[in-house]
């Protein structure tokens, strides 16, 4: 459900893309302020309900958000910045978000709270160095529709989600090893007992 909500942003700024001359910079206005005031919104929202943030899409919408805010007090360095860019500056964000994430919190850019520390550490650092491999292919391919726009955004989401599931997974593992040998340990001790009686 937070993915859901946390994709209308984005979903309202490509469906706004379709209607537009992308080859026009001063179109991106109003796909920017109003996916950029969706964001806000969403945001908004998720502190209030004090609902997890999705660091990939938190990266996206921060960089809706900056791209709104740009245009609303005509900061036109950064459109020109973003219009060069195009769907790899998301990526920036995302990182600059990873990076975020690893150095100040306990879930790491992971998004994952574990007792694991080490593999959520191990896991982030991954996932960033792959949202670093993501830019360099986007902005490689910055001309082309199919690469910057679809193929390294797809692929990372399913490389967070294929992290996520692999560290939830270590953390179930560790914790039936833990409640075997804690009943194993009981077992034994009456085992022990009974036979001194």
């Amino acid at each position: 459900m937070n993915r859901f909500l946390e994709a209308i942003p984005i979903t309202i700024f490509l469906a706004y893309l379709r209607a537009i001359d992308i080859q026009v910079p001063g179109n991106f206005k109003s796909p920017f302020i109003i996916s950029g005031m969706a964001a806000v919104l969403l945001i908004l929202l998720f502190l209030y309900k004090k609902r997890p943030f999705d660091r990939l899409f938190l990266g996206i919408n921060l960089y809706l958000i900056s791209g709104g805010f740009a245009f609303i007090t005509h900061q036109f360095w950064l459109n020109s910045i973003y219009d060069h860019l195009h769907a790899s500056g998301v990526f920036l964000w995302i990182i600059a978000v990873g990076v975020a994430a690893l150095l100040f919190s306990s879930k790491g850019f992971i998004g994952v709270a574990s007792s694991k520390k080490n593999s959520v550490k191990t896991y982030s650092i991954f996932l960033l160095f792959f949202s670093f491999l993501a830019f360099a292919v986007s902005f490689f391919f910055r001309l082309n529709k199919l690469f910057p726009e679809f193929i390294p955004f797809i692929c990372l989401f399913l490389l967070q989600d294929y992290l996520k599931n692999k560290l939830v997974a270590e953390e179930q593992k560790q914790g039936e090893s833990a409640e075997n040998s804690k009943r194993y340990g009981t077992e034994a001790k009456q085992h022990v007992k009974r036979n001194l009686l």
